[in-house]
């Protein structure tokens, strides 16, 4: 089990989070907030195991319970489109959103076939004093697997005024930004295809079922 490959697509769930909802972990420290979220998820995760291995499509509904509250699918779907987003149509951008949120949740359910809450640990360091008036961040943190290299990972993060909470929007694994390189090569699918092909292949791969021990692919490999 490779564990870059976990890291990259499983620990991208904290990349970008915001959601309008009551139920919300809620925290003003931006440390203590993303280790809330990943402890939450890990916690169901371990405690919902015996239904995962009996159908690792339950996967899919963690994902959606715990993390898509937590997820701008919107915020990442713009970033993600870069310079075509102004040449999309209305209905195109619509239908990308939903198919990349859709692809998210597939994504992350995949890569925790691949988790083991017995063999993973996730640490985070210890928060500098923020200024009363930052509206940006960076929360540093570590993945652990006995006998391999611990794994850096840096999430930057910005404070959104109109939500009243910080939203992770780039993950840093081990100094490359998740950010620029998803948007490299989704910029290279829609180059080579066209938007709506692209579409139709994100719609294809979100569709299908989780396997357990799925292999942990790039979010555009087969695209």
């Amino acid at each position: 089990m490779a564990v870059n490959k976990w890291v990259t697509a499983t620990l991208a769930m904290l990349l970008f989070v915001a959601s309008a909802s009551a139920d919300l972990i809620r925290n003003e420290n931006p440390h203590e907030l993303l280790k809330e979220v990943a402890e939450t998820t890990f916690d169901r995760i371990a405690s919902d195991r015996d239904k995962i291995d009996e159908d690792p499509n339950y996967l899919k509904e963690i994902v959606e319970d715990e993390m898509m509250p937590y997820v701008d699918s919107l915020y990442a779907s713009k970033k993600v489109l870069g310079r075509y987003l102004r040449d999309t149509t209305k209905q195109q951008r619509e239908r990308f959103y939903r198919a990349f949120y859709d692809y998210l949740v597939a994504t992350y359910a995949r890569a925790f076939t691949q988790y083991d809450e017995s063999k993973h640990s996730v640490s985070f360091e210890p928060s500098n004093d923020l200024a009363d008036d930052a509206r940006t961040a960076i929360v540093r943190t570590r993945v652990k697997e006995e006998g391999r290299p611990e794994i850096r990972l840096d999430f930057r993060i910005r404070y959104d005024s109109d939500e009243e909470i910080w939203k992770a929007y780039d993950l840093v694994v081990e100094g490359v930004s998740l950010l620029n390189s998803k948007q490299s090569e989704i910029s290279s699918v829609i180059r080579a295809n066209g938007i709506d092909k692209t579409i139709e292949l994100i719609e294809k791969k979100a569709s299908e079922p989780i396997k357990a021990d799925d292999e942990v692919e790039n979010p555009t490999e087969g695209i």
